[in-house]
């Protein structure tokens, strides 16, 4: 490590970043280099080879500085023919960064190729690596298929089980593993990882959160006009994919509004808003007309980054209605924690990884748990919810100092710990027995 005078320094290798993605993963990442600089840690950040090219970025810049963040791409004059090519181009840029740049640590992001870059870099220099796993890969895939049998074919493929064994030795040969939920760690000891080496890093929010006062009200004057001023408004900002189970959210929204045991007040004034865009949008557009709700749905597409709490604030009540998956199981969403902070209610469905995003460090939980693909106990939570009015003061500032246990500054320390530790296993490697 650093003398004591001297700034740690780390080289993280990633998948894709801001500007050219705006998504979960650039945004946490870009949230984590923030946290890290304010720390006192130096940070270089270096993408795939090829993006954002691949992605119709074609006229990009070798280099994007965000808020002070320098991403770097990897943008050889000829792209590599094969898989191992392209890697083999990483490689060679990220040792040129090392050359210059002379990082402590390396720190690689899911997915497993970046943790082969980083892998080869450690073995060719001596810098250990950390593997930062937020998702396995493998059940993201696996969930991407639309119907029950063929995920279940995927699960059985031969492309399952080499990524599997790949991010295995993977896991466990890195000097240090970063993980977002308890229940994505206990897979990763199953695979073999010692717990000790596992750090616990979830998802964080802008400490800026917890100083919203804004009301619903207030917040559809500045993005959603057209909504009718005394909406009641559930949904999300999300990705609108499959496993989010978005449309057991519509199924659940026309219960409601059918029901004629609900006061008319609730079931009038009922709108479903869903912001982002994704692979389901057609289809949950498509089921909002099936289901008669086409005069109550709002579905804005993606939004700019610094409207979407505004759009969080938007909603009197924040669903999080994800499907019982494999990958539902182990990764934790954002949502949840950002509502929390901003003082909406939320209700999301009773998985491990959700579970673990509303309980605050003394086991309290701060939200509704429900069945998951249950339309009809997902429609009572909501309506409860909403017969109920916005929740008593107590309980929203309750669920802020829960939120506020996971700020972005509180979470960096963490990453501190699993560099310290990357660094130690590389010393007592390298003088076993002396």
């Amino acid at each position: 490590m650093p003398g004591p005078e001297e700034r740690v320094r780390v080289l993280h290798l990633l998948t894709n970043s801001l500007p050219h993605t705006q998504s979960g993963y650039s945004l946490r990442t870009h949230n984590i280099l923030i946290g890290l600089r304010d720390r006192g840690i130096d940070s270089v950040a270096l993408t795939r080879t090829g993006y954002p090219v691949m992605v119709g970025k074609p006229l990009c810049a070798d280099v994007d500085v965000v808020d002070g963040i320098e991403y770097r791409r990897t943008l050889p004059t000829r792209l590599g023919m094969t898989p191992t090519e392209r890697l083999e181009q990483e490689v060679d840029e990220a040792l040129r960064i090392v050359r210059e740049f002379r990082p402590h640590v390396l720190h690689a992001t899911t997915d497993y190729r970046n943790a082969l870059v980083a892998q080869a870099v450690s073995a060719a220099t001596g810098i250990p690596w950390i593997f930062e796993v937020r998702g396995l890969m493998e059940q993201t895939w696996i969930a991407s298929h639309p119907s029950e049998e063929l995920r279940r074919r995927a699960a059985r493929s031969e492309k399952v089980q080499r990524i599997v064994a790949t991010e295995g030795d993977l896991v466990r040969t890195a000097s240090s593993v970063v993980t977002l939920s308890r229940t994505m760690a206990d897979v990763l000891v199953r695979r073999g990882v010692p717990a000790d080496r596992i750090v616990l890093v979830p998802n964080g929010i802008d400490t800026a959160l917890l100083r919203e006062t804004m009301t619903p009200r207030q917040a559809r004057a500045h993005v959603a006009a057209d909504l009718p001023a005394d909406t009641l408004a559930v949904g999300a900002v999300s990705a609108l994919v499959d496993y989010e189970g978005f449309d057991t959210l519509l199924h659940a929204a026309a219960q409601i509004i059918h029901d004629d045991s609900l006061p008319r007040q609730v079931r009038d004034r009922l709108h479903v808003v869903l912001v982002g865009d994704g692979s389901a949008a057609p289809a949950l557009a498509e089921s909002a007309r099936e289901l008669g709700l086409a005069d109550r749905i709002l579905m804005p597409g993606r939004v700019p980054r610094s409207e979407a709490r505004l759009w969080v604030q938007a909603l009197d009540l924040v669903v999080v209605p994800r499907r019982d998956l494999d990958v539902s199981r182990t990764v934790t969403p954002q949502k949840p924690v950002e509502a929390m902070a901003l003082g909406r209610p939320v209700v999301v469905s009773d998985l491990p990884a959700l579970r673990e995003t509303v309980t605050d460090a003394a086991g309290r939980v701060h939200g509704t748990l429900v069945p998951p693909d249950d339309p009809r106990a997902l429609a009572e939570a909501v309506a409860e919810h909403l017969v109920g009015g916005a929740p008593p003061e107590g309980e929203r500032a309750a669920a802020r100092r829960a939120a506020q246990e996971r700020t972005w500054p509180v979470l960096m320390a963490r990453y501190e710990l699993a560099y310290c530790g990357a660094v130690q296993k590389s010393f007592e490697e390298n003088h076993d027995g002396e």
